[in-house]
């Protein structure tokens, strides 16, 4: 089911596919993590000295099916097909291959994280699809709660308005005393998934078994 996942939506400017990733876009994908995240490669944590993205990225393969990698596809006007953006989700406590940053999530409730969206083409609602894309992979893989989790910065302004606006509530934040960590303080943020009987929003228009990012750079 992981495989044969897709959500695919028709944007103003162009054509979103999203869909687990695969060993070719690692390259793009890890990329795109270290454009958006240099902070995680000086942070003295646990998440970064396990070992460098790439090989992180190459490991978590192997948790699937308790996790996985979404990476989005965008279609521009021009027709060419690049790498939108990625988000990670894990569906139970065996999907966590590192321990998630503080306030911590409960263990076995699934958990959104590592999203983000190439700078260039923000602002074109790819990081709302990618959050949709992974509440409906939740729902089919009928987790066993009913609430996903994910963080949030208390400094990203934009993305924290998107969280509330698809129903994402806090839940706990970090105390003052994480800046003494050099870390951002953080919002936990928790939405109850109707996941029994609940309505699919994917909207499968096409097919982007073709389209792969492989050699694309972030």
């Amino acid at each position: 089911m992981l495989e044969n996942f897709q959500y695919s939506h028709e944007l103003e400017s162009g054509f979103l596919w999203i869909r687990v990733i695969r060993a070719e876009e690692i390259d793009a994908t890890v990329g795109l993590l270290l454009e958006s995240f240099p902070q995680l490669m000086s942070m003295p944590s646990k998440y970064v000295q396990l070992v460098d993205f790439y090989q992180y990225m190459v490991e978590i393969q192997g948790v699937m099916p308790d996790m996985a990698t979404l990476v989005a596809l965008y279609r521009g006007e021009n027709g060419e097909v690049e790498l939108g953006g990625t988000v990670a989700v894990s569906f139970n406590k065996r999907g966590v291959t590192v321990s998630p940053p503080t306030p911590r999530p409960p263990k076995d409730s699934p958990y959104i994280y590592n999203m983000t969206v190439k700078k260039s083409l923000r602002r074109r609602r790819i990081g709302w699809h990618l959050l949709k894309a992974c509440e409906e992979l939740i729902r089919q893989m009928r987790c066993n709660s009913d609430k996903v989790y994910l963080h949030c910065r208390m400094i990203d302004r934009a993305p924290f308005n998107m969280y509330t606006k698809a129903g994402y509530n806090v839940i706990k934040n970090d105390n003052i005393f994480v800046l003494l960590t050099l870390q951002r303080r953080k919002y936990l943020m928790c939405k109850k998934m109707p996941f029994a009987d609940c309505k699919s929003e994917v909207d499968i228009v096409e097919s982007c078994d073709e389209y792969s990012v492989s050699g694309i750079s972030a």
